[in-house]
């Protein structure tokens, strides 16, 4: 354990450039040897590779896959969405630049890439920090990534309006972009094809000895930018876990994450905003009391049925239950069910996904047998009343990005990374 946890401070302090100030050694802090992560969280770390929010970018193989036509082999943080017509589209980051290509083939083969920021930057990207796709169903097509700005991270988005042949000059997202970081953005689509981003920001941090972070949002038109100067929706978040996102039957947003709660317990909360610019709703959802002065670094999943009932996806490694759960809720998450165990606690069972399409549930997460990492998944066709057994998907022998679930109306696939097998896109049959 002694090496493992060396390792990991290594790691952290090794991601801090010559640039770094003293915010951004908030984020990259040694842990406290005498408050250290336990084995399993640390296990879990080294086999995602995530570093903090303000990591830097790991890369694959030159020439693995289907990455060889990429300047410098491609990036292992991929994100990936379907546009209307079926076309599969894919955000690369690399070392300097960020690229988008197609696959009209469910991912066997890919479009030359198309270059995003002409201008080199620093791309600042890890598990949690990752760029973010997405494609309206008139086919624009928004992209977000973080990069090292007059700040040391800071979220930009760029928009396609003719096909992906072209993309917008990248511009920051948060209005107070040249004074406080902006990271760990989440872009989502509500069902009219609004585009939302939600992201960590700390522009009201005023004691950086205390962790947590504000959660701001705003929309972004395809036309012409930007809608709204950013808006607040909440305090307290967890520095280095990402957001969550669905879309209620009244198209507001609501959003898992994990807070900071009184005594330093860091559990998981929803905030649902309210149209006509109420005041947003906020309130806590899991109880399982992990106490702990550290980052993390696992985010949860939210999925929204078409009746109505929230399901969510969690880590913890709390005094009340350890590993990956899942809950459901019919009263739009004022209560949820018992939290149901999933993964074998043994390969060390870590980032799920979570997608609802009527009665119809899937779940897919990762686990870790010490040699390999296993995609594994699991569905219900009663709305999260009973499952199926746990399903080995695909198998990787080197480091793996988080899966993610995506839909069309060929079905529901997994997108997977990893730096030896290359990006697979994987039925869930």
């Amino acid at each position: 354990m002694i090496n493992l946890t060396n390792f990991l401070i290594k790691k952290r302090a090794g991601s801090i450039n010559t640039k770094t100030t003293q915010k951004e050694l908030f984020w990259h802090r040694p842990l406290n040897s005498g408050r250290l992560l336990l084995g399993y969280l640390l296990l879990v770390s080294v086999v995602a590779l995530s570093a903090c929010s303000h990591g830097n970018l790991d890369y694959l193989k030159s020439g693995a896959a289907d990455y060889s036509h990429y300047p410098e082999g491609g990036g292992l943080f991929v994100s990936a969405a379907f546009g209307p017509d079926g076309r599969l589209w894919r955000v690369v980051p690399e070392k300097k630049h960020v690229y988008v290509d197609y696959s009209t083939d469910l991912g066997k083969t890919f479009s030359a890439p198309v270059l995003i920021n002409k201008g080199a930057q620093h791309i600042k990207v890890s598990g949690e920090n990752r760029p973010g796709i997405a494609v309206d169903r008139s086919g624009r097509i928004y992209v977000i990534y973080a990069a090292e700005s007059n700040q040391p991270v800071t979220i930009y988005f760029s928009v396609s309006t003719d096909s992906g042949q072209s993309f917008s000059t990248p511009s920051p997202l948060s209005d107070k972009a040249a004074e406080a970081n902006s990271f760990q953005g989440r872009l989502a689509l509500n069902p009219s094809g609004q585009a939302y981003v939600f992201w960590h920001d700390e522009r009201n941090r005023t004691d950086w000895r205390q962790p947590g972070n504000a959660i701001y949002y705003t929309t972004i038109d395809g036309q012409s930018g930007l809608t709204f100067v950013a808006q607040k929706l909440s305090d307290t978040l967890c520095d280095c876990c990402r957001i969550a996102a669905a879309f209620d039957s009244d198209e507001q947003p609501v959003l898992l994450a994990r807070f900071i709660y009184p005594g330093g317990i860091r559990d998981h909360g929803l905030i649902k905003t309210q149209a006509d610019s109420k005041e947003p709703l906020s309130w806590r959802v899991t109880f399982d009391n992990w106490n702990i002065e550290a980052c993390p670094e696992h985010g949860p999943a939210i999925a929204i049925s078409d009746d109505g009932r929230y399901h969510i996806a969690w880590f913890t490694q709390g005094s009340v239950r350890q590993g990956l759960f899942y809950a459901n809720s019919s009263d739009r998450g004022q209560h949820f069910s018992s939290p149901l165990p999933f993964g074998n606690p043994e390969k060390l069972p870590s980032h799920p996904d979570i997608m609802a399409q009527g009665q119809h549930i899937a779940l897919t997460w990762t686990e870790f047998d010490g040699a390999k990492t296993q995609l594994m998944a699991m569905q219900s066709n009663d709305g999260g009343q009973t499952w199926s057994q746990p399903k080995t998907i695909a198998v990787a022998t080197a480091d793996t990005d988080y899966p993610f679930l995506l839909s069309n109306n060929q079905g529901i696939f997994i997108s997977w990374n990893s730096k030896a097998e290359g990006y697979r896109l994987i039925p869930l049959n």
